[in-house]
């Protein structure tokens, strides 16, 4: 039988892992990012609630949406932005795509949608659409739509009426959400005078 040296590293050595070893690891495996959802944290319509994990399954989260259904979702849908509502803006982008109050664009008519629907139509872009520019300052800091106005444009119709020339939908407390008792037909001055970035001494 061959003698086979044994060749023992100093302590220094020992304690300090081979230069190459990380570097070859994280090209051989994909190393997840660090996530965690606590509770209340909102995604699109939905806010956590309560969190369920068990041994061998993968995490799911009690979900509350904003048209008051709750459902169950995984952690790892809601941190990829695949889960986000109850399912309800699904079914209302396939109502949008059948409306027949006739105020929407229409190819075949060579028809512009009016002025309140396309107020509304942008009001619910900005709430719900994550890849909306203007997400981060509506649905990204918690600003919702009431149940009647986000399940029926006719309801928003009713509540705010035509829009006057010159003017857009506006909330009149910017912290506030949308809904008949909160917003208002405005002005570009009077909106600019009601920015989050305007200091109050300036409105007055």
């Amino acid at each position: 039988m061959a003698y086979v040296p044994l060749i023992l590293r100093s302590d220094r050595a020992l304690e300090r892992p081979a230069a190459t070893s990380l570097a070859n690891l994280s090209g051989r495996f994909a190393v997840p990012r660090q996530t965690k959802i606590t509770v209340g944290q909102r995604f699109g319509r939905l806010v956590t609630l309560e969190r369920h994990s068990e041994k061998y399954k993968r995490t799911h989260w009690t979900c509350q949406c904003d048209c008051g259904n709750k459902i169950r979702a995984e952690n790892s849908n809601l941190m990829r932005a695949n889960t986000l509502s109850c399912g309800c803006w699904q079914r209302h982008q396939a109502i949008k795509a059948h409306l027949t109050h006739g105020e929407s664009y229409q190819r075949s008519k060579k028809q512009k949608c009016s002025r309140e629907y396309s107020s509304w139509n942008s009001m619910l872009d900005r709430c719900i659409n994550t890849k909306n520019p203007a997400y981060p300052h509506y649905g990204g800091r918690g600003i919702t739509i009431c149940k009647r106005w986000f399940n029926s444009y006719e309801d928003f119709l009713a509540d705010m009426g035509r829009c006057p020339s010159g003017l857009t939908l506006d909330r009149i407390d910017n912290d506030g959400n949308y809904e008949a008792s909160n917003c208002r037909w405005a002005s570009y001055k009077v909106q600019a005078n009601n920015r989050r970035s305007t200091p109050a001494t300036k409105r007055m």
